[in-house]
């Protein structure tokens, strides 16, 4: 039987009117009392529109639904990788190892932000891919499968900690749960406490560059800060007390009680009870042929919801670990570029965090007197 036309060849649907008159399909429909044969045929010329507008949307979507944890376990694989860099940069910084590739600390960033392009790393190995598994079987909730340059947070605090208290929310976030199991697991805590003389240096010099830049700032002009009006609220609790005011004052009694409403909606939505909740839903209404997903008794069943998606997520994204990493070892094999682990558009070019921040060191080392180069 010869192949249906491509798509490609047809340039678009056939109208009501053709498939009305089409004697293929009457005759297709020989078989049924003829009362709704019209009635089937509109049916059938409206499916074809359908299709014809969707139809590629719908074999995609049908594709990612699929291969959805596939796709979420190929992407935290390279945890395993940026973890690695994380304790090359640690010893690097430390000055106990060379990496004949990295000038700065930039460097390191760069590689970050194209972990599946780092040349100085080796290949995952089975037994890290293990250890990944392991991690993810403990974990109770995904946030803790953190995606991208996760020691960002951890170098910017030991570069300057008093910009920082222990009462900051994301205090307790400095060491991500993955590194805390690999260094567990490795005996890798000690890289986390070592002294980082490399980028101390680095910051000499870009402090030159911002004491430069202030001396360079013309005098405030003096005025007297009674006089000083304050800027009106665009945004924030001020904000939503200056609009209440004027709807009091200005606006039908409705109106008030409208945007008081809109308030309460927004609080709601807000709350990270309600993402995770409808995260949660969309996880279990799209488990798809995995089989019934149990739900434990709670108190509360928003919890209950949530910690099911949760439980169901990590065990698919786990059970998908395996492929993930044959695929991964056939592109290393066949020396097929991986695919980048993250969705979103980099907006980072190769190499522009060390372009940036080696002008900015060497005009540092110019300011200081010092050679106009990388060599120090």
């Amino acid at each position: 039987m010869a192949d249906a036309p491509e798509e490609a060849a047809t340039p678009g649907p056939r109208s009501k009117e053709e498939i009305l008159a089409d004697p293929q399909l009457r005759a297709q429909l020989a078989g049924y009392e003829p009362t709704l044969h019209d009635l089937v045929l509109q049916e059938y010329a409206r499916l074809l529109a359908d299709l014809h507008r969707h139809g590629a949307l719908y074999e995609q979507n049908l594709e990612a639904l699929l291969h959805q944890h596939s796709r979420q376990a190929r992407k935290y694989l390279w945890l395993i990788q940026y973890q690695k860099l994380f304790d090359l940069e640690c010893q690097w910084r430390a000055e106990l190892v060379e990496v004949p590739e990295a000038r700065l600390t930039a460097d390191f960033d760069d590689w970050h932000n194209y972990i599946e392009e780092c040349p100085v790393l080796p290949p995952i190995s089975p037994e890290e891919v293990d250890l990944l598994s392991a991690f993810i079987g403990q974990c109770t909730e995904s946030d803790e499968l953190n995606e991208g340059n996760f020691c960002n947070l951890f170098w910017m605090r030991r570069q300057h900690p008093n910009l920082y208290s222990d009462d900051d929310e994301d205090a307790h976030e400095v060491i991500k749960p993955f590194t805390h199991f690999w260094d567990l697991r490795r005996g890798t805590g000690y890289l986390r406490r070592l002294p980082n003389p490399r980028g101390e240096r680095e910051q000499r010099y870009l402090d030159a560059v911002i004491a430069d830049y202030h001396r360079q700032q013309p005098p405030a002009t003096p005025h007297d800060e009674d006089d000083a009006l304050p800027q009106a609220p665009t945004f924030g609790p001020a904000h939503d007390e200056l609009m209440r005011d004027w709807l009091r004052q200005f606006e039908p009694a409705a109106r008030q009680r409208q945007f008081e409403a809109k308030l309460q909606l927004r609080a709601f939505d807000a709350s990270e009870g309600s993402y995770h909740l409808a995260l949660a839903l969309e996880r279990l209404r799209n488990a798809g042929p995995s089989g019934p997903v149990p739900i434990d008794a709670h108190a509360d069943w928003r919890e209950a919801i949530i910690a099911a998606g949760h439980r169901h997520y990590l065990a698919q994204v786990r059970a998908a670990l395996p492929g993930a990493y044959a695929d991964y070892c056939q592109r290393q094999q066949l020396g097929i570029s991986h695919e980048p682990p993250t969705d979103s558009h980099r907006y980072q070019p190769r190499g522009s965090v060390f372009a940036h921040c080696a002008e900015r060191i060497r005009r540092g080392r110019r300011l200081l007197g010092e050679p106009d180069d990388l060599d120090f």
